[in-house]
């Protein structure tokens, strides 16, 4: 049996918030005191809760781009890696003794000359205390070679040369489109 719950023109009028319509010099004077109060919150956070705050940054740009169907050559895992470097404010040759790397095989990395292995996920989800799990380094990386993968045209030319006879859909294809 269903409910109908009655509500009051008041009760309706303040459920719903309307736009205000500020001046414009209104406008940019509460932007300010925003900016202002954000600015005086940040002051009063430790290093460690900025630093915090700037790897779940990172981890939400991560989940947001593997999780998209779109691909983006920006957002490689080395892209990924000197964000998190720098989001822990360290340098790569202090980071690379602190993960057991060597600084040659880290500068592979951050400049897209090698991938990682998974000892090198393991270690980036443990060192982040797993604030970035290794799942998500893990699906960067897969992500990133699927981009290669379908960029690869003389990989599929080649490839191509040793399929002896494809299927042919393209008469399905069309008469399914003239229904």
């Amino acid at each position: 049996m269903k409910r109908k719950i009655k509500h009051t023109d008041k009760e309706l009028a303040e459920a719903h918030v309307f736009p205000s319509e500020l001046s414009a010099s209104d406008k940019k004077q509460s932007e300010n005191e925003v900016t202002a109060f954000r600015n005086a919150q940040i002051k009063k956070m430790s290093e460690n809760d900025r630093s915090y705050s700037r790897i779940l940054q990172l981890k939400y740009t991560m989940e947001e781009y593997f999780k998209d169907d779109t691909y983006d050559n920006i957002y490689t895992f080395s892209y990924f890696l000197k964000e998190y470097i720098h989001s822990i404010n360290m340098k790569s040759s202090d980071f690379s003794k602190v993960i057991d790397l060597h600084s040659t095989k880290l500068s592979r990395l951050l400049n897209d000359r090698e991938k990682p292995n998974d000892k090198i996920l393991i270690r980036l989800a443990v060192h982040s205390d797993n604030s970035i799990p290794l799942s998500y380094w893990s699906c960067v990386i897969e992500k990133q070679n699927r981009l290669e993968l379908i960029n690869d045209k003389a990989l599929i030319k080649s490839e191509s040369k040793n399929v002896k006879s494809k299927l042919d859909f393209s008469s399905v294809i069309k008469r399914r489109l003239s229904i």
